[in-house]
C-alpha cells in the first residue's frame, strides 16, 4: 500500500474510533481490523488530544480523559438516551458482572429489579411488571449492544416484542462480552469521569493546546464568541499550527473565518462524522428553509450570530406555511408547534442553532454555509 493510502487509512481508523469509542470484532469487524492495523498511528493521534487508547483482549476503547474539569462534546443528539435509560444501562452492566454464559433479557430484568431494590442503591426502583419500564430496560439493553457488551444470540423480534408489551417469554438471548464489559466499567475510567481535575486558571492555561485541538476535532465549529477572551486570543494566534495538527490527524480541511474555524471532512466518511443533511424529506427541507428565513428576519450581531425573538421565529414559521404549506406533511400542518419543534431539533443537533428560555433563537455563523438554498418540490406528500 502506498504511503498516502496508508496515511488516509490511519486517519479513517482514528475518525472511526472517535465516532464509535469502543469497538469489538462483533460490533464493527471492518473498523476493528483497520484500527488494529494502524493502532500506533491512532494511539499517537489520540495522545495529541490528551486521550488514551486502551485494549482488553480484542476490545479497543478510546477514553476521552477530562481536562480542566470537563470534556469537549458536540451538541447532544436528539436520539441520545435520557437519564433513566442511562441509569438502567449502568444497572444492567453491573448485573452482567454476575453472568456466566448465555442470559435472557427476562433474567437481566429480574437482576435489575433486585439490584434497584437493594438498600443503599440510589436509583428509582425498577418494576418489571410495568410496561413503560420494560420498554426502558429494552432501550438500555440496546445501549449495551451498541457498545458491544451484550451480543444478541436470537433474531426473533417477536419474542422481544412479546416480552416488552406483555412481559411474556424470555425476551431475547444474549452473550456477555466480558472484555468489553471490563473496559466499559473500568475503575480508572470511572474515577477520571467522576473526579476530574479542578478547573483553575493555571489548569486552563496548561491545557490550552489540548482544549484547542479537542474543540476543533469534536465540535461542529470553534466560535471565538463562545470562548473567554484569553482563549479566543490564543486561538487566533495559534490557529495555523492547530489547524495543521487536526488536518493531519483527520484528513480534513480547516476553514478559518472571522468568527471562528470549522473542520470540513471529506465526503467519504461515515454519517456520524459527516452529517447526512439535508435529505430528501419534508422535515429536512423545512429546517433548511427555517434557517434561511431566520437569517433574513433576525438581527445580525457583531460576532456573526443572528438573534430572533420568539415573535420573530413565529413570523418565520407563518411565512413558511403561507409559502409552502401545501407541501408540508400531515403532522406539520395539523399538530400545533410541530413544524417549529422539528426545525429546532434538527438545527440544534447540527450545531446551527441555540434556543433559549422564552423561545428566542440564536442562529450560529455556520448556518451561513446553507444560505439561499434552492429547494424544488415536485409533489405534495403525506410522508
Amino acid at each position: 500500500m502506498s504511503t498516502s493510502a496508508d496515511t488516509r487509512d490511519a486517519q479513517r481508523a482514528f475518525l472511526g474510533l472517535l465516532e464509535t469509542p469502543m469497538i469489538t470484532p462483533a460490533t464493527d469487524p471492518a473498523l476493528h481490523r483497520l484500527v488494529l492495523r494502524h493502532l500506533r498511528a491512532v494511539t499517537e493521534s489520540a495522545g495529541r488530544l490528551g486521550y488514551r487508547v486502551q485494549r482488553v483482549g480484542r476490545t479497543i476503547r478510546l477514553i476521552r480523559v477530562p481536562i480542566a474539569g470537563g470534556v469537549t462534546a458536540p451538541p447532544r443528539p436528539s436520539a441520545a438516551p435520557d437519564r433513566r435509560i442511562l441509569a438502567l444501562t449502568c444497572c444492567l452492566a453491573a448485573c452482567c458482572e454476575e453472568i456466566a454464559g448465555p442470559v435472557t433479557l427476562q433474567r437481566l430484568s429480574d437482576l435489575v429489579r433486585d439490584l434497584s431494590a437493594t438498600a443503599g442503591v440510589r436509583i428509582q426502583p425498577y418494576d418489571p411488571e410495568d410496561r413503560p419500564q420494560r420498554k426502558l430496560l429494552r432501550a438500555a439493553a440496546s445501549v449495551l449492544e451498541s457498545w458491544g457488551v451484550l451480543r444478541r444470540r436470537t433474531s426473533d423480534e417477536h419474542l422481544l416484542d412479546e416480552w416488552t408489551e406483555r412481559g411474556n417469554g424470555p425476551g431475547a438471548g444474549y452473550d456477555v462480552d466480558r472484555d468489553a464489559l471490563l473496559l466499559m466499567t473500568s475503575p480508572d475510567v470511572l474515577a477520571a469521569a467522576l473526579t476530574p481535575d479542578e478547573d483553575t486558571p493555571e489548569q486552563r492555561a496548561a491545557t490550552r493546546t489540548l482544549r484547542q485541538l479537542r474543540s476543533l476535532t469534536e465540535t461542529p465549529a470553534v466560535l471565538y464568541a463562545d470562548l473567554d477572551p484569553d482563549d479566543a486570543e490564543a486561538w487566533r494566534a495559534a490557529r495555523g499550527p492547530r489547524a495543521g495538527d487536526v488536518a493531519r490527524m483527520t484528513g480534513g480541511q480547516v476553514e478559518a473565518r472571522a468568527e471562528g474555524l470549522v473542520l470540513v471532512l471529506t465526503g467519504d466518511e461515515t454519517p456520524a462524522t459527516v452529517a447526512d443533511w439535508p435529505r430528501a424529506r419534508a422535515a429536512d427541507w423545512v429546517a433548511l428553509l427555517m434557517a434561511d428565513g431566520a437569517g433574513q428576519h433576525g438581527t445580525r450581531q457583531p460576532d456573526g450570530t443572528v438573534t430572533l425573538t420568539d415573535a420573530q421565529v413565529e413570523e418565520v414559521v407563518a411565512d413558511l406555511v403561507e409559502w409552502r404549506g401545501d407541501y408540508l406533511n400531515k403532522a406539520q400542518r395539523e399538530v400545533p408547534g410541530a413544524l417549529r419543534a422539528g426545525a429546532e431539533e434538527q438545527l440544534t443537533e447540527l450545531g446551527l442553532l441555540r434556543t433559549h428560555p422564552g423561545g428566542s433563537w440564536t442562529l450560529l455563523p455556520v448556518a451561513g454555509r446553507y444560505r439561499a438554498p434552492g429547494v424544488t418540490i415536485t409533489d405534495a406528500t403525506e410522508a
